[in-house]
């Protein structure tokens, strides 16, 4: 699929958890061109401060990172009160998922991110979108 086959997602909102500074920005350009508004962090910590003041359509967690890993971090976002955080969708954004403990921690599913696959990625998270 090239650019022009994938619908824009203008208005969409997206929080990308990734600490490598390089996956960072390739991803926030992908999403650029679907004029996705996307806000980075650079581990779980920075996460759950980032989704106390806002809200998502998607969130795309990565699984290793400093301070607070995306498997703990998606296990607090499950545990806080009201049915946003026990459904917004967090998607496992790894290129080494453990699949049982994605499961377990209650994330939605995986994207690969090694390498990043624009297909998979539109397909996964256009749903979220109206």
């Amino acid at each position: 699929m090239d650019n022009q086959e994938f619908k824009s997602l203008r208005g969409m909102r997206v929080l990308v958890v990734e600490d490598n500074l390089v996956g960072q920005r390739l991803i926030y350009y992908i999403l650029l061109q679907w004029h996705v508004s996307t806000d980075l962090a650079a581990n779980g910590k920075i996460a759950l401060d980032l989704l106390s003041k806002d809200v998502y359509d998607v969130i795309l967690m990565d699984l290793m990172m400093p301070e607070l890993d995306g498997y703990d971090a998606t296990k607090e976002i499950r545990s806080w009160e009201g049915s946003y955080y026990k459904n917004v969708p967090i998607f496992a954004f790894s290129a080494s998922p453990d699949l049982g403990r994605i499961k377990d921690c209650g994330m939605n599913g995986l994207i690969s991110k090694t390498p990043i696959i624009k297909e998979e990625l539109y397909q996964k998270i256009s749903p979220y979108w109206k």
